[in-house]
């Protein structure tokens, strides 16, 4: 006879710290469907979200949306001429056309934000600051954080008009190439 309050031999002992092959698939079809529903609710979100995102990774269709508003816009060519000429669907167009844009496109003026990673040397945030004024670019705003670890993190706000919009990925493209500039990312625009 076993002793009182000891399982005996052939019987199943419930113990809830013990986890079993079967615990553990509840676990992990539980995380499953957290990540499911996640994407799920990310896939059908009707909210608007912007990303700057470099253009050598967009598909072709996407590209050749901007250029026929690109035609549109400063060739005076008719939406239809433009999709022609493109090579473009009328459909894939009309699907796009109104979600994509430039980040510098043409208007009265435009406020974006410069963020930078430097090496901590006197000179480098003065040659990046020549290189902006001597495009005719306002400089709105300066932050310069103190440097970690010899890096120091800047945010350049610079304002352009119209004439000067045209000039802004260049600058970018001088700026990056100052002999110290470790990062350079545009973090917002107006």
């Amino acid at each position: 006879m076993a002793r009182p309050g000891r399982p005996k031999k052939n019987q199943i002992i419930e113990d809830k710290n013990i986890e079993t092959k079967e615990n553990k698939k509840i676990k992990v079809n539980k995380k499953e469907k957290n990540i499911d529903e996640k994407i799920k609710e990310v896939q059908k979100a009707d909210k608007k979200e912007y990303y700057i995102v470099d253009k050598r990774i967009l598909p072709s269709s996407i590209k050749n949306v901007l250029l026929v508003n690109d035609l549109v816009q400063n060739e005076k060519m008719s939406k239809y001429e433009a999709i022609k000429k493109v090579g473009l669907s009328r459909s894939t167009y009309y699907k796009y056309k109104d979600y994509i844009k430039p980040f510098f496109e043409g208007g009265q003026e435009k406020v974006f934000s410069i963020h930078l990673a430097l090496r901590d040397e006197p000179g480098i945030l003065a040659r990046i600051l020549d290189v902006i004024a001597s495009h005719d670019m306002n400089i709105l705003t300066i932050i310069q954080n103190i440097s970690i670890d010899g890096i120091g993190r800047a945010t350049i706000s610079v304002q352009t008009n119209q004439d000067t919009l045209r000039k802004v990925e260049g600058v970018l493209e001088l700026i990056s190439e100052i002999d110290g500039v470790k990062e350079l990312r545009i973090i917002g625009s107006n």
